[in-house]
């Protein structure tokens, strides 16, 4: 008889240091899925839903979908948000509590509420308490989870196995989920085993946990190191945390995963904590004055590609409105030529439409949506595109395809250029994780001088590779990785610095 299998989906990374929240229709833009619906919208699209299905259907289980709902990095979640979720997933859970035989979720990892500052600790506790009212406390539990997961015991303590991403860019979302769905069949044969939960009192900035840079990369490797070492180990997870949450549990975390002893298995979290402790200074990277990058870049010789100015303090991967100007304005008041940049600005976009494809304008741009990330620029161009800002992800493995699947929505878009810039003006905020995003709006990367890369580190797999050099420039913004800069309350007695 098939193996019936439970899937859900509740992803979304929040930033609570935004004013604007989030709510159902930021979540319908990206994902709003019940039943079927799941299956459906997800198959092929190179999403963690999709490589559990994968696995599901080579397995031959019987999916049950309930409900997937998903949403760009951005402010607190409104609570009806929650409710909707509960309201569609526990019906489905009730319903087949008797003959479920596992639980899938893809969840985030970091999401926080207007009531819950741990909304997938609470949601894995509401799972244990209806299998144990079913008489069925057994059924294993696994969950795929972002790298940047601010971890809770609760959430270790109410699931079997909870699996997170090992790379930084994401660029094995949908792989990890593939090998979470794997790890789920071997517990539905025995479910036996224990989890292990390591928290530290360390935020670290979004720019400090890159995979292929000390100290996550040391860690991760030793990580797997232990894991090929102790064939009584399932998993262990390097959890890099989410810095822009102010709750208790924010932070770099660690948990593991034994079919053994317990303590041994925490012997391995101290080691890893101990690794971390002494490459601090890795995990805490200093961004750069434009004005001395600027004069740095004039004495180099001609690079063989652009040069990245990367605005991580408006990083739209971390939850930022990507209308942030505190490096355009900058870079245009100096005098810079061959500029390429996007900026998120709907009402932008639509003037440019309303003028027409070729029409000359002047319209202010950015900075729309709070005072933290710069002032609007004023900007006098031609328009030279007009699209409706729909595109397919060049590399089907990009960072992005873990949030949005393969095809990405920027919104109605336009293109403006002048003789310093070429500005791509979207209306849904899109980060810069895939080349398509340019190239689908006529804009080419590779021909620029300076391009103005809003991200941290999930740039880097679509954007190193034709860069001459790349700078972290120092600017405004609610992503900023100097982490003094924000008011924490709850998170407080945290280090944020060395």
């Amino acid at each position: 008889m098939a193996k019936k299998i439970l899937v859900a989906g509740l992803f979304h990374e929040t930033h609570t240091f935004l004013k604007e929240k989030t709510g159902p229709e930021d979540f319908r833009r990206v994902s709003w899925y019940t039943g079927r619906e799941i299956i459906a919208a997800n198959t092929g699209n190179g999403s963690p839903m999709d490589g559990f299905l994968e696995v599901a259907a080579l397995n031959g289980w019987e999916v049950i979908p309930s409900v997937q709902l998903a949403a760009m990095p951005s402010g607190l979640v409104e609570q009806r948000v929650v409710e909707a979720f509960y309201d569609a997933f526990l019906p489905v859970l009730r319903r087949h509590v008797l003959e479920l035989d596992g639980i899938f979720l893809v969840l985030h990892g970091a999401m926080v509420s207007e009531e819950t500052d741990d909304v997938e600790g609470e949601l894995l506790q509401a799972i244990r308490t209806e299998l144990d009212k079913g008489g069925r406390p057994s059924v294993p539990v696994v969950g795929i989870l972002d790298l940047h997961a601010n971890v809770s015991e609760k959430m270790t303590a109410n699931s079997t196995c909870l699996y997170a991403y090992r790379e930084n860019p994401h660029t094995d979302a949908r792989a990890s989920a593939v090998r979470a769905a794997h790890l789920l069949g071997g517990f539905l044969s025995d479910p036996q085993a224990t989890q292990v939960f390591r928290s530290t009192p360390y935020i670290l900035p979004p720019a400090g946990v890159g995979s292929a840079d000390p100290p996550m990369k040391d860690l991760l490797a030793a990580a797997r190191r232990y894991e090929q070492e102790d064939p009584e180990l399932v998993c262990i997870n390097v959890w890099a945390g989410y810095a822009y949450a102010d709750i208790e549990n924010c932070g770099f975390s660690l948990s593991c995963c034994t079919r053994g002893d317990a303590a041994g298995a925490a012997s391995y979290l101290e080691l890893l904590a101990g690794m971390l402790e002494s490459r601090l200074s890795d995990a805490y990277p200093r961004d750069r004055d434009l004005a001395e990058v600027l004069a740095e870049v004039r004495q180099r010789p001609p690079g063989s590609g652009p040069v990245l100015l990367i605005e991580a303090a408006d990083n739209i991967g971390g939850g930022t409105p990507g209308d942030g100007t505190g490096v355009l304005e900058p870079l245009l008041l100096a005098g810079e030529r061959g500029i390429v940049a996007v900026i998120n600005d709907p009402e932008a976009a639509e003037a440019c439409r309303r003028a027409g494809l070729g029409a000359a304008v002047t319209l202010p741009a950015g900075a729309r949506t709070d005072r933290h990330h710069g002032r609007p620029v004023t900007i006098s161009g031609v328009v030279e595109n007009l699209t409706d800002g729909i595109f397919d992800l060049e590399n089907r493995d990009s960072h992005l395809a873990s949030m949005m699947g393969t095809r990405i929505s920027m919104g109605n878009c336009a293109v403006v250029k002048n003789d310093q810039l070429t500005l791509l003006l979207t209306s849904i905020k899109t980060p810069p994780m895939d080349l398509g995003q340019l190239h689908s709006q006529g804009i080419s990367p590779e021909h620029a001088k300076y391009i103005i890369v809003k991200a941290a580190v999930s740039h880097r797999q679509a954007y190193d590779p034709l860069a001459s050099a790349g700078y972290y420039i120092d600017g405004p913004g609610l992503c900023t990785s100097n982490l003094g800069r924000l008011p924490y309350r709850k998170a407080l007695g945290k280090i944020l610095s060395v």
